[in-house]
């Protein structure tokens, strides 16, 4: 049954790919670009000249689709930057390859996580301030449809992000991702919503050979939110960042 499920829902598939080109030299040493190239996902960021090739940086993006936005984002940093590290969930830490790139976070509120999760932030905060870039999907979910017919919707962004900010004198540049998941991947969000966790495999699959739009938009910087609490902060990024979509509606 393990194994019908795992064929079912492409876990399979992306397993046995990753271990097909485990020791390639290219995976190895850019996994974002390489695995972009597996599946012959293609993209375009605009105004990418926004983002600082030197100095500290936190990247701060929507989540329209769980897994090819994060590798959008991480090739198009790891294009101007080797400095950049990720603040991301724990369980893609899992694979190994990019697991130097990560500060894992785990999503459950068990006492051992939320320690574990203090050390994560630390050490981004740490990393922006010794002048690195940061990336983060504040809202830690993947945007989904609350009714069928209904409009996507991005989560909350937790206020980790304004605690990361407040301690940081960083540039914060916002990237809008345009588009969204399948239709089934919403429709199973609204029948049993953890339940969505198993389509991840499968909507990076069924992205193959499709092209993707995203935008960066204007920066900010942390002296700008002087005064202002953290889910403040977060919360007039996700705005502020959503508004990016006004740049796909012609």
């Amino acid at each position: 049954m393990k194994s019908l499920i795992a064929w079912l829902f492409g876990f399979s598939y992306l397993k046995k790919l990753y271990q097909k080109h485990y020791d390639n030299f290219e995976l190895k040493n850019n996994f974002w670009n390489k695995t972009l190239e597996l599946f012959n996902i293609k993209y375009s960021i605009l105004n990418t000249e926004k983002i600082p090739e030197t100095g500290p940086v936190i990247v701060v993006c929507n989540h329209p689709f769980g897994l090819v936005d994060g590798l959008i984002i991480a090739d198009t940093i790891s294009k101007k930057r080797k400095d950049y590290r990720i603040l991301i969930n724990d369980e893609i830490s899992q694979v190994d390859l990019i697991r130097p790139y990560l500060f894992p976070l785990k999503l459950d509120e068990k006492r051992e996580s939320v320690k574990f999760n203090l050390k994560s932030k630390n050490d981004a905060i740490r990393h922006v301030q010794n002048g690195g870039a940061l990336i983060i999907f504040p809202s830690g979910e993947v945007a989904t449809k609350e009714k069928i017919f209904g409009k996507v919707i991005e989560k909350k962004w937790q206020s980790i992000l304004g605690a990361i900010i407040r301690k940081t004198e960083a540039t914060i540049c916002p990237v809008y991702f345009n588009g969204e998941n399948s239709f089934l991947f919403h429709v199973l969000g609204i029948i049993h919503y953890p339940l969505r966790r198993i389509l991840f495999a499968k909507e990076l699959i069924n992205k193959k050979n499709k092209f993707f739009k995203a935008v960066c938009l204007p920066t900010h910087y942390s002296s700008q939110f002087i005064g202002k609490g953290n889910s403040e902060i977060s919360n007039e990024l996700r705005e502020y960042t959503l508004k990016g979509k006004q740049s796909f509606n012609n």
